[in-house]
């Protein structure tokens, strides 16, 4: 890595997975017109869903079967590889969002020193030694309760993963078919949109608010 290359570095650590760091290259960089465009239709989408959405919350186990019924997923199984894989990240993101004081001398998220090689590599380390710290919490601590459902259809594939605890709905999908991409973002959405939020989400715009509109916003 050059160190004069290294200009700016972006942290973004969600509610699930491990943190992603992406290293930016010169300060101040702009906005091409197709993604001010993009940006300013998502804003626009964002508000339009906001005036029509209303209160029809339905529970998490509610979701799942809407998700089992309407578009044909399945479960997938809790002793399967991918499951026990999918736990452990998620679980540990969850405490790092959460109970980050379980963590003792790691709880504090660690700061980034400087710009140069030396310091983004000792920054990373810290960020994994973080993410071990926060796998290695006992469940009797804190867990999780997941569930995952996929759907293989020859060369597409699609998942879709619920935390029921927190509220989390998150997903992915793989295959060549672009019809196949199109139906499973509009499954996420619909997931989502039956979802739903409470009276006092939408007067208090709550998280869940604001990830309702986000997910339906995005094209």
């Amino acid at each position: 890595m050059n160190k004069k290359a290294v200009n700016a570095v972006s942290v973004i650590g969600g509610a699930c997975g491990p943190t992603s760091i992406f290293l930016i290259g010169g300060k101040g960089s702009k906005k091409t017109l197709k993604q001010k465009i993009q940006s300013k239709l998502f804003t626009l989408r964002k508000k339009r869903i906001a005036k029509s959405l209303s209160a029809n919350p339905h529970t998490m186990e509610q979701v799942i079967e809407h998700a089992k019924s309407k578009w044909g997923y399945s479960d997938i199984s809790k002793s399967s590889r991918e499951y026990k894989m999918e736990y452990i990240q998620l679980r540990a993101a969850f405490i790092l969002q959460y109970k980050p004081e379980l963590l003792g001398e790691f709880k504090d998220y660690p700061k980034l020193e400087g710009q140069d090689e030396e310091s983004i590599k000792h920054f990373m380390m810290l960020i994994e030694q973080r993410q071990k710290a926060a796998e290695e919490v006992p469940t009797e601590l804190f867990d999780i309760d997941l569930c995952m459902l996929e759907m293989n259809k020859g060369e597409f594939e699609s998942k879709l993963i619920f935390e029921k605890n927190y509220g989390y709905i998150g997903g992915s999908a793989s295959g060549t078919s672009k019809k196949a991409m199109k139906k499973y973002h509009r499954a996420f959405r619909d997931v989502y949109r039956y979802y739903g939020v409470t009276q006092a989400d939408i007067e208090h715009q709550t998280k869940r608010y604001e990830e309702m509109l986000r997910t339906l916003a995005i094209r």
